[in-house]
């Protein structure tokens, strides 16, 4: 049994999946490929006791030697997949970037490998990673501010352990802000302060002139001196040729440099001197990216040719370069480099929103636990103030009530008054015409009779005029005692006793009043036509006294159960809100008073100069 066990285990180790390796030499490689030392990583290779990862290794140094895509490289070294996924897709990234120019599976490789070594917590690993989607960018990718490069920045400087990593952080920090700018543009102050910052990190972590990043940092101080020093950026230029080293690495920048020259002198204005600094690089354009180098070189002698003058060359050179750029298939690989980039940042935002969710769930378990607590609190707290509110809504009830009483009561009081008021006034009235009739009648009448029966002589003018003016007197006293007693009390009923009114008042010819009638039907109780007929009558003598009106009419209307008076005159009018209210006697007010007592509506309709209408409607 021990020994099919061994021979299975011997099995899956010759697949090559499971090999053990050395994470401080991979460690030790890729610190060396960051320092640029690609000798000291090959030794560190070859001490290696893992064929496995030190096949993958040694491909990987010569791709990163090679640091640009050369066609002659068409083939790659044979190499299979270890179990470590982030440095498998390191190498398949670079693969298609420098042997291949698939800038877009590039990316992905480096991206997917980045999601594994953070997940298996490979510190080195993932810096090379993320420098891998640096070089992508490199190689052709422009930027805006808002880019997702920026985040692969954040997460390196995350990441920082040394000086070494410091110096590539800003490095990358002025490629990526380089890249934000368009050929030509200004730099604004804050652009400037930060390109100044991150030269000046780069100066303090290249220790010594010989180191092999210094060139690097020379080539960024002569890109920035274009855009605000000229003066100086040949020189700057210059010490950076004169570090650079005999590897592959350091070919793509000899022809980077003799560009930078050229755009230097096209600054200051030296256009032949440009011109032929870029005609001078031909012998260069095979020690890079070939594709990409012709496409410089015919953008910039376009410019330079132009500028210059030579309009002729000029176009020859920019023609060149749109033929290249379709043969290239450029700017279809910058879009789909974009695309892919889109595709990430959805995939980002997804997840984003997937953690927000678990975030918000825990929230509301959260929330709703607070607001059960809190409806709980606040029902009893609701309850208590309930029940405040209703014991202060039963008090303010019971005030309200009381003070209704009161004013029943008031009101009441103030109606049995009006009634004994008018009860007095009907008892008074009757009382005067009894008297007129029963005594100043009798008494006139027995004076008549002396006077018919004086013996003196009928004709004597003086007696004549005395029995006339007895006989006038007679019939005065005779009808104030009618008027007095007009009593609807009597058998008349109120309409008669109304036209009575009327008539009597017209027949003194100081004014005309009228009555109008509508479906008059029988009569109503004594004691309600009363009351209707002294409201009248002190509407009519209101009119005669205030109103110095010529005419009066009375209308009365009677529908069904429901009786309606106006009394209208064309007199001066009056302003019933400046009414003195306070005055006694059958007033206004009073009448007012006495038709809600009824239970009727009482309406004053007065205009100034156009005559007055007060209207009554009582149920009978």
């Amino acid at each position: 049994m021990g020994v099919k066990f061994n021979l299975v285990i011997a099995f899956f180790l010759s697949l090559n999946f499971v090999r053990p390796y050395s994470p401080e030499i991979l460690d030790s490689v890729l610190i060396n490929l960051k320092r640029l030392d690609f000798q000291k990583a090959k030794v560190l290779v070859n001490s290696n006791q893992d064929s496995l990862v030190a096949n993958i290794l040694d491909y990987l140094i010569e791709l990163t030697e090679l640091n640009t895509y050369r066609r002659e490289n068409n083939t790659k070294l044979s190499f299979k997949k270890t179990n470590i996924p982030g440095l498998n897709q390191l190498v398949l990234g670079y693969e298609n970037l420098y042997i291949h120019n698939n800038r877009v599976i590039a990316l992905n490789r480096f991206i997917d490998g980045l999601s594994n070594s953070i997940e298996n917590d490979e510190i080195e690993l993932t810096k090379a990673l993320i420098i891998g989607i640096f070089k992508v960018k490199q190689s052709g990718y422009s930027l805006t501010k808002e880019d997702s490069y920026y985040e692969y920045l954040q997460l390196f400087k995350e990441n920082i352990s040394d000086d070494l990593d410091k110096f590539w952080f800003h490095y990358y920090a002025i490629i990526l802000l380089d890249n934000t700018i368009r050929y030509g543009e200004d730099l604004n102050l804050l652009q400037i302060n930060e390109f100044k910052e991150h030269l000046k990190a780069m100066d303090e972590f290249s220790v010594s002139p010989n180191h092999l990043l210094r060139f690097l940092y020379y080539k960024e101080k002569g890109d920035l001196a274009i855009k605000i020093d000229i003066d100086n950026a040949l020189e700057y230029f210059n010490l950076s040729e004169n570090l650079l080293g005999a590897t592959p690495y350091h070919d793509t920048y000899r022809f980077r440099l003799k560009v930078d020259k050229a755009i230097a002198n096209s600054k200051m204005k030296n256009y032949r001197a440009a011109i032929d600094t870029i005609l001078g690089n031909q012998d260069l354009i095979e020690k890079g990216n070939r594709m990409t180098n012709k496409l410089n070189n015919g953008f910039f002698l376009s410019q330079l040719f132009y500028k210059s003058g030579n309009a002729d060359s000029a176009y020859v050179y920019l023609n060149k370069q749109f033929k290249l750029e379709l043969e290239s298939n450029h700017n279809k690989i910058n879009e789909e480099v974009s695309a892919v980039e889109v595709e990430l940042d959805t995939e980002k935002k997804e997840k984003q929103i997937l953690v927000e969710q678990q975030r918000a769930t825990k929230n509301r378990n959260w929330l709703i636990a607070a607001t059960l607590a809190l409806l709980f609190g606040s029902g009893i707290a609701m309850l208590l103030q309930k029940n405040t509110i209703k014991k202060r809504q039963l008090a303010e009830q019971e005030a309200v009530l009381k003070q209704q009483r009161v004013d029943n009561l008031l009101k009441e009081q103030e109606l049995v008054s009006i009634d004994a008021m008018i009860a007095g006034q009907e008892k008074e009235r009757q009382k005067v015409a009894g008297e007129l009739h029963d005594d100043l009648g009798s008494l006139m009448a027995t004076i008549k009779l002396h006077f018919d029966n004086a013996k003196v002589s009928k004709k004597d003018p003086a007696l004549k005029n005395a029995q006339k003016l007895l006989e006038e007197a007679y019939q005065k006293i005779r009808g104030m005692a009618h008027s007095k007693n007009s009593g609807v009390i009597s058998d008349q009923g109120l309409l008669s006793a109304i036209k009575k009114m009327a008539k009597t008042i017209s027949d003194t010819n100081a004014l005309e009043v009228s009555v109008e009638d509508f479906g008059m039907g029988e009569r109503m109780e004594n004691s309600l036509e009363l009351s209707i007929f002294r409201m009248v009558q002190e509407l009519v003598a209101n009119a005669i006294k205030h109103a110095e009106a010529s005419k009066i009419n009375i209308q009365f209307t009677q529908h069904e159960d429901n009786l309606n008076i106006i009394v209208e005159d064309n007199g001066k009018g009056f302003d019933y809100s400046k009414l003195d209210k306070g005055k006694s006697g059958m007033g206004l007010t009073n009448i007012e008073k006495r038709v809600e007592h009824l239970e009727g509506n009482f309406t004053v309709d007065s205009v100034l100069g156009k005559g007055t209408s007060i209207l009554i409607d009582i149920p009978v």
